[in-house]
């Protein structure tokens, strides 16, 4: 009997041990929720993967008109922070009952603070960008460098356990991403070219923060009608626009249609690619290619 027993406490003891140990293990109290894809990236760069990411909108999914499933509610109430884009359809009709369900979450707003593109209010059909605010800051390298050490700062304070190991992978972050910045400076001065078309405006904060012109082929947030694609069109060859950007989600008639009219290139893009980096190589290698 006292051979079972100080096995029993041995064990115990083994496992109070392992469970001391494994403080950076995924498990309830350590989950954050984000929007889009690509914001987990940076957070799996910062801690190694030792925080579960709870992924708002899918991929394949729309961020204007995305509703949350069951399973992604039950996550959100386990997340300590809750990482948001701003400015996303999304994020404006949920952002209530998403602080309802865990009052205790922080909630951190990535455009806090930034210089927002504002323009009139963009009907999109299905989703309106309020106030004219274009949500899309997480494409422009420049604008992740000032955001990311809003992302380091919130997640070393809620989870401390993992401060030290954040600031050491934040340098090498900060340090990559502020060469892919200069990359992307370099490579945007030495262009002959700054115009390029794009269907659904998604590189506004990067065509403004490295000298580019982008002309979005939507109007008020819509496919073009036949006569709006004969002045597109029109407007293209008038720019020699070289290359014409769209989602891969997107119907590629009219744009393909324009392609042929125009010989641009049509290239078609992921904005909420989970592999960001790679994401911003491919931008740049489409503009040496035909913005030159």
């Amino acid at each position: 009997m006292k051979r079972l027993i100080s096995l029993f406490l041995f064990a115990a003891l083994l496992a109070g041990f392992s469970s001391c140990a494994g403080g950076l293990r995924k498990d309830a109290d350590a989950v954050v929720s984000v929007s889009i894809l690509p914001l987990e990236y940076f957070i799996y760069r910062l801690t190694d993967g030792h925080l579960e990411v709870n992924v708002m909108v899918p991929p394949g999914a729309s961020h204007a008109t995305y509703s949350p499933t069951t399973a992604q509610f039950r996550k959100l109430s386990d997340s300590g922070i809750y990482f948001r884009i701003g400015h996303l359809g999304y994020e404006q009709a949920w952002i209530g009952r998403l602080q309802e369900i865990n009052p205790e979450m922080m909630v951190v707003n990535l455009s806090e603070g930034l210089e927002l593109i504002r323009g009139e209010e963009i009907d999109h059909g299905d989703h309106v960008h309020e106030g004219g605010i274009d949500p899309h800051i997480w494409m422009s390298p420049a604008v992740m460098l000032g955001v990311l050490p809003e992302i380091k700062n919130a997640i070393s304070e809620t989870y401390p356990e993992l401060a030290e190991q954040v600031e050491v992978n934040y340098a090498r972050l900060y340090g990559d991403l502020t060469s892919l910045d200069q990359e992307m400076r370099a490579v945007t001065a030495s262009l002959g070219q700054k115009r390029f078309m794009i269907f659904h405006p998604a590189l506004t904060y990067l065509a403004r923060d490295y000298g580019l012109e982008q002309i979005s082929v939507e109007r008020g947030g819509k496919e073009p009608s036949p006569a709006m694609l004969t002045h597109i069109i029109r407007q293209a060859r008038q720019h020699d626009i070289p290359v014409i950007f769209i989602q891969q989600e997107f119907d590629l008639r009219s744009a393909q249609l324009i392609s042929q009219e125009t010989g641009a290139a049509l290239v078609q893009i992921n904005p909420l690619a989970y592999e960001w980096f790679e994401s911003m190589q491919e931008l740049m290698q489409v503009f040496k290619t035909h913005l030159q």
